[in-house]
């Protein structure tokens, strides 16, 4: 009887130091995942808050959720526990732009995929994340390579003259279509900004030219989008 009370305790010891073995290995994926994330995010997001400062914590944020499903998964008590728990913590993240969003749901689904220890399909939707990501950031370059923000700052009496769309018909006819994104008067200084597309950056000397001889009491500045980002 004695020697069976022994087997019993060693198989649940065994368990037990399973079930450790194969949370520390799935958190460390989990962490490796998390930078991977991280390097992503500082490398392709078009956000123009600080991609360092608000990454360094993808690793931790994969880990502890891994951490949290891992534990809770197998037992109702504890899922219920966890409910209560977050209806009464208050998160308050300064989360500035929808991108920052999708990649912190990344993290949170690799540490649920990792947690509830689905390997493969984590690795395989990581994968695809990526390709995604790859495909998209592709394309709004390509989409923004000439791209560029259109800047004309002078006296009131150059920009309108008394004609209230003098300006609109003077960029229009210089740079093709824009996109008016400011326009804004202090007292007799007026601020002019919008968004063009020019067919090739080849043309851009030509049409500040254009800007400068129709507009000689203002200054005229371009701005490539793409090398802000």
């Amino acid at each position: 009887m004695e020697q069976l009370k022994l087997f019993f305790n060693s198989l649940r010891y065994d368990a037990a130091l399973r079930d450790v073995a194969t949370l520390l290995g799935y958190a460390v994926v989990g962490g490796l995942l998390g930078l991977y994330v991280r390097a992503i995010f500082r490398r392709f997001a078009s956000t123009l808050s600080n991609r360092d400062t608000f990454s360094a914590n993808f690793p931790l944020l994969v880990v502890i959720t891994i951490l949290v499903i891992y534990v809770v998964k197998s037992s109702l008590a504890l899922s219920l526990g966890l409910v209560g728990a977050l209806s009464i913590v208050r998160f308050r993240a300064a989360i500035k732009e929808p991108e920052e969003i999708i990649y912190l749901f990344a993290c949170i689904a690799v540490g649920l995929g990792l947690g509830a220890e689905y390997l493969g399909i984590t690795l395989a939707g990581t994968a695809v994340f990526s390709l995604f990501v790859f495909v998209t950031h592709f394309v709004r370059r390509k989409s923004r390579e000439h791209t560029m923000l259109l800047t004309i700052a002078g006296p009131r009496s150059e920009f309108f003259d008394g004609d209230a769309e003098r300006i609109t018909g003077l960029v229009a006819q210089a740079v093709g279509p824009f996109t008016l994104q400011r326009l804004e008067t202090d007292g007799e200084l007026v601020q002019f900004r919008a968004v063009v597309a020019p067919d090739d950056v080849a043309h851009v000397g030509r049409m500040i030219g254009s800007l400068q001889k129709q507009l000689p009491a203002c200054r005229v500045s371009y701005v490539n989008l793409e090398n802000l980002l």
